[in-house]
C-alpha cells in the first residue's frame, strides 16, 4: 500500500489490490451485463460499462455515461493516461489508469448487443423495442444498420415459417428498400429470390380464396418494381392465371353461342378479374356487347313490386321506372313543382291553367307481332286520344289508396280533336295538373300501353332479370337488351364486386365507402337529384305516443346531428345532407327555390337530454291523468318497438337512437323487417323508421299524412291544411299553406323528422348515358350504353 495515493473524493483503482477492487464493486452494487438487469436495459438510466484487466479479476463496473468526444472510445489511449469516471450508484469520482482497462462499452453498444441477442433468440417483439430506441436516440451507433437489416431478414424468415406470408413480404420489401444487395451469405439466395418465395405463397393464398384481383395486382406490382419478370414465381403465376382466364373466356364464348347471355357475362367477368390481358378477350367483349348488351346492377334488396311513386319503398321506386310507363314521368325538382314529361307525346298547359292539351304520337313497337301495315295497325298499338279520354273522363278514374283522391273534382270535360290530340278542361285552376292527374290515375294495371321499356323475366330473387318489353320503343343501337339485378346484403361485398367488375352499377353506396370508391379510376360516383328524408312514423295506438309531450321528449332525446355527421358521414360533410324539422325536401342552400314544402325558419329541435327527461316525465303524468279521469288502468310504458328496413343505414341509425333514448329513460326494442320490406303493413309496431321520398310535396303531403297515408296525422288542423293545399290556385298560396303545415307538424310532432340525404350510387366508366344526378337510377335507361373496348381492359 506504500505506492497507493488516495486523493479527496478520488481513488485510482489500478493501484488497489484485487481484493480491494472486488470489495469496492460489491459496495457500489455495480452489475455486469448478463446478470439479472440485462433484460431491462430500456428501463434503466443510461450508463457505460468498464471491464478491468486480469489483475483486477476482470471486474465489470457500471459508471455514468462518459463524455467521450462524439461518443467514441479512444482507439489507442496511452497506458499512463487516466480516465475519470463516476460510479453509478455512489456518485463518487475516480481515476482509472488506461493500462488497467480491458474494455469500455458504451450504453448504446450494450443496447445493440442486447438487440442482436434477442433477434438471434427469435424474440422479435422485444428486439424491435431496442431497435426503435436505438433509431430514435442513438442513430449513429456503429453496426446499427447491419443489425437492422439482420433483424428484418430474420423476422421475415420467422413470419414465413409461421405462414404469415404478407408480413414476411412486407419485411423483405422494407429490407430491399434499405439494402437492395443484401445477401445473408455469399452462397445464399439473392434478396429478390427470397422475396419471390413469400410472394409465391401469398399469391397462392389469394388464388385459393378466388381473390384474383389481389393476386394479379400483387404479381404485376412486384414484377414491375423489382424487375422480376423472369423470376420463377412470376413466370409460374403469370402462366397459371392466364390459363385460368382462358378457361373462363372459352366458357363465356360457349354460353354466348347457346344464347345463355347471363352465364356468358358471368364467365366473362371472371375472365376479366383473373387475367384481363388474355388473348381474345377484347374481341369477345366487342362481340358480346354487339350481340346482347347486358348490364349488371348491384342492389341492396330485390323489388317485390313496382311503384315509381312509392313513398317508403326504394326498391319499388327503382323498378317502377323499368317496368312501368306512367302518363307523366317525374324528371326532377323545379322552382315551381316537379318537372314532368309525357312519354306518349307532348303536352301544353294554358296560361290560366284551365286546359291541358295532349298531342300524342303513334307507337313504333319493337314487337313484330304487334306491328302491321297501315294506320289501323298503328292506332291499335298506340295510346290514342280516344283511349286516353276514357281514362280521364270524370268518374272513370278510381281513387288511389294513398291519396284518397280522384279526378272528379278536377276534370270538367275532355275534348277529342282527332285520334292523336285531345284537350282536358279543368273545373278550377290547378298549379300542377300533371302531378294531380298522375297521382289519381296511377299506372293502369294490366294495360300493355303503360308497360315500361323492360319486363320481368324472372321472379324477384337474389338474381332478378329484366328484358326489353315486346312493346318498348327502341332507343337506338346498343340499348341494353337485359338488366340483371343482384342482391348484396353486405355493402362491403357490393363495393368489392363493383371494383372487380362483377357488376357495372351499384344502386346505393354507403357514405363511408364513398371516399374509397372515388380513388378508383374506373368508377364514377354520383348522387341522386331527389333527396331522401329519414323520419320516424309514430303509431298512436300506444297511449304514451299519443301524448304530444312524450313525442317531443323523443325528439329532444335524439342527437340527430351527431348520428348524421359522425356515424353516417364518418365525420365528413356532403351537400344537402342535414338535420331537418319537416318531412319534405329541405333547401341545400339559401337560393334553393325547389324546396317549396319546407320552411327554413323552423329550426330542428336541438339535442337536450335533460329537457327530454323532463318532458318524458311530464308526458307520463299527463297520460296517467287522462286514464285516472276515465277510471281506467294505465298500461306500463314498457319497451317501445322500433321497426326498420334490413339495410345498413337504417340499422346504424336505429341502434344509435335506441342508445340515446335509453339515456332519457325510454327503452326500445329494434325489429328488423324482412329483406325487401319497408313498411309494417299490420302497423303493430310503435315506431317505424322510413326513408321517404316526398319529391312532390303538393301531392305527397296527402299521401304521407292523409287518412289513408303512410303516417295519418289524426289532427284536424293538419287535415284542414291538406285540403287547403289541394285547393290552392297559385304558388303563393301553395307556399303559404306549406309553411302553415310545417308549423303544425313541428308543434304536434306528427312524425319525427330526422335528416335529409342525397343518396350516392356508383357505376363503372365503361357505362355511359346514366345522366348527371338522375331522379331515379333507371331514369335514362334507354340511353345506357356499354363501351365494348372497355370490357377487355
Amino acid at each position: 500500500m506504500t505506492t497507493a495515493r488516495v486523493k479527496a473524493n478520488r481513488l485510482g483503482l489500478a493501484w488497489l489490490p484485487p481484493l480491494l477492487a472486488a470489495a469496492l464493486l460489491a459496495a457500489s452494487g455495480s452489475l455486469a451485463l448478463g446478470q439479472d438487469a440485462s433484460s431491462s436495459l430500456l428501463n434503466q438510466d443510461p450508463f457505460d460499462q468498464i471491464t478491468l484487466d486480469a489483475a483486477n479479476d476482470n471486474a465489470v463496473i457500471k459508471v455514468a455515461t462518459i463524455r467521450f468526444p462524439g461518443r467514441k472510445v479512444p482507439e489507442k489511449p496511452k497506458s499512463t493516461d487516466k480516465l475519470t469516471v463516476k460510479l453509478l450508484d455512489t456518485g463518487r469520482d475516480y481515476e482509472v489508469m488506461w493500462r488497467h482497462i480491458a474494455k469500455v462499452e458504451l450504453f448504446e453498444d450494450l443496447l445493440l448487443a442486447e438487440m442482436r441477442r434477442l433477434t438471434a433468440a427469435g424474440n422479435f417483439d422485444e428486439a424491435f423495442e431496442y431497435l426503435l430506441h436505438l433509431r430514435t436516440n442513438y442513430p449513429q451507433t456503429a453496426g446499427l444498420e447491419e443489425a437492422h437489416n439482420a433483424f428484418l431478414y430474420q423476422s421475415a424468415g420467422s413470419a414465413f415459417r409461421q405462414g404469415n406470408y404478407a408480413e414476411a413480404l412486407g419485411l423483405l420489401e422494407e429490407l430491399h428498400r434499405r439494402a437492395p444487395r443484401f445477401q445473408p451469405s455469399a452462397t445464399g439466395p439473392t434478396l429478390v429470390q427470397v422475396l419471390g418465395s413469400s410472394a409465391d405463397r401469398l399469391i397462392g393464398q389469394y388464388v385459393a380464396k378466388e381473390d384474383y384481383g389481389s393476386a394479379r395486382t400483387l404479381l404485376e406490382r412486384l414484377t414491375k418494381k423489382y424487375g422480376a419478370t423472369n423470376e420463377p414465381f412470376a413466370v409460374k403465376w403469370r402462366e397459371q392465371l392466364a390459363e385460368a382466364a382462358a378457361r373462363q373466356r372459352d366458357a363465356a364464348r360457349e354460353a354466348l353461342e347457346r344464347e345463355d347471355f347471363v352465364a356468358a357475362y358471368d364467365a366473362f367477368a371472371q375472365m376479366r378479374e383473373i387475367w384481363p390481358k388474355v388473348e381474345g378477350g377484347p374481341e369477345l367483349a366487342a362481340e358480346m356487347a354487339e350481340r346482347y348488351p347486358l348490364v349488371q346492377v348491384g342492389v341492396l334488396s330485390s323489388a317485390q313490386q313496382a311503384e315509381s311513386r312509392s313513398l317508403a319503398d326504394p326498391a319499388a321506386r327503382r323498378i317502377g321506372r323499368l317496368v312501368q310507363r306512367p302518363l307523366f314521368q317525374y324528371q326532377g325538382m323545379g322552382p315551381e313543382g316537379g318537372e314532368y314529361t309525357c312519354p306518349f307525346g307532348e303536352t301544353e298547359l294554358s296560361d290560366d291553367n284551365l286546359q291541358l292539351t295532349f298531342r300524342l304520337r303513334p307507337s313504333t313497337s319493337s314487337n313484330p307481332a304487334a306491328n302491321g301495315s297501315g294506320a289501323a295497325q298503328e292506332e291499335a298499338s298506340s295510346l290514342n286520344a280516344y283511349r286516353l279520354s276514357e281514362l280521364l273522363l270524370p268518374g272513370a278514374a278510381a281513387s288511389t289508396p294513398e291519396s284518397g283522391r280522384d279526378l272528379r273534382g278536377l276534370i270538367k270535360s275532355v275534348d277529342v280533336s282527332n285520334v292523336w290530340q285531345l284537350s282536358v278542361n279543368f273545373r278550377r285552376s290547378h298549379v300542377l295538373p300533371q302531378a294531380a292527374i298522375q297521382n289519381a290515375l296511377g299506372v293502369p294495371p294490366d294495360n300493355p300501353l303503360f308497360a315500361g321499356p323492360y319486363q320481368w323475366l324472372t321472379a324477384p330473387t337474389d338474381v332478378t332479370r329484366f328484358v326489353t318489353a315486346a312493346n318498348s320503343q327502341p332507343a337506338g343501337r346498343g340499348q341494353m337488351a337485359e338488366v340483371v339485378e343482384r342482391v348484396f346484403d353486405d355493402p362491403q361485398r357490393a363495393v368489392l364486386a363493383l371494383q372487380r367488375g362483377e357488376i357495372d352499377v351499384l344502386e346505393r353506396v354507403f357514405p363511408g365507402d364513398v371516399e374509397a370508391l372515388k380513388r378508383n379510376r374506373d368508377v364514377v360516383i354520383d348522387n341522386y337529384g331527389v333527396p331522401t328524408t329519414h323520419l320516424i312514423v309514430i303509431r298512436r295506438h300506444n297511449p304514451y305516443l299519443a301524448n304530444r309531450t312524450f313525442r317531443r321528449a323523443l325528439l329532444y332525446g335524439s342527437d340527430r346531428e351527431t348520428i348524421l355527421r359522425d356515424t353516417l358521414l364518418g365525420g365528413a360533410s356532403a351537400p344537402g345532407w342535414r338535420v331537418v324539422s319537416g318531412p319534405f325536401p329541405a333547401p341545400t342552400n339559401r337560393g334553393d327555390s325547389a324546396a317549396y314544402g319546407y320552411d327554413q325558419r323552423i329550426e330542428p329541435r336541438a339535442y337536450d337530454p335533460r329537457l327530454a327527461i323532463t318532458l318524458r316525465i311530464l308526458g307520463q303524468r299527463e297520460v296517467k291523468a287522462v286514464y285516472d279521469k276515465g277510471e281506467r288502468k294505465l298500461p306500463p310504458l314498457g319497451k317501445l318497438t322500433l321497426a326498420h328496413p334490413a339495410d345498413e343505414t337504417a340499422r346504424i341509425a336505429c341502434r344509435a337512437l335506441k342508445a340515446q333514448w335509453k339515456q332519457i329513460g325510454v327503452e326500445v326494442e329494434l325489429v328488423e323487417l324482412p329483406l325487401g320490406t319497408f313498411v309494417d303493413a299490420d302497423q303493430k309496431h310503435d315506431l317505424l323508421y322510413v326513408q321517404a321520398q316526398t319529391a312532390e310535396p303538393l301531392i305527397d303531403a296527402a299521401r304521407l299524412l292523409g287518412a289513408n297515408g303512410l303516417a295519418p296525422s289524426g289532427n284536424e288542423f293538419v287535415d284542414l291544411c291538406l285540403r287547403q293545399i289541394e285547393a290552392a290556385r297559385n304558388w303563393r298560396q301553395v307556399r303559404q299553406q306549406f309553411q302553415e303545415l310545417h308549423r303544425l307538424l313541428h308543434e304536434d310532432v306528427t312524425i319525427a323528422p330526422l335528416w335529409q340525404t342525397y343518396d350516392y350510387f356508383a357505376y363503372r366508366k365503361h357505362l355511359s348515358g346514366v345522366g348527371r344526378r338522375p331522379a331515379a337510377l333507371y331514369q335514362h335507361i334507354e340511353q345506357w350504353r356499354l363501351a365494348p373496348q372497355s370490357l377487355g381492359n
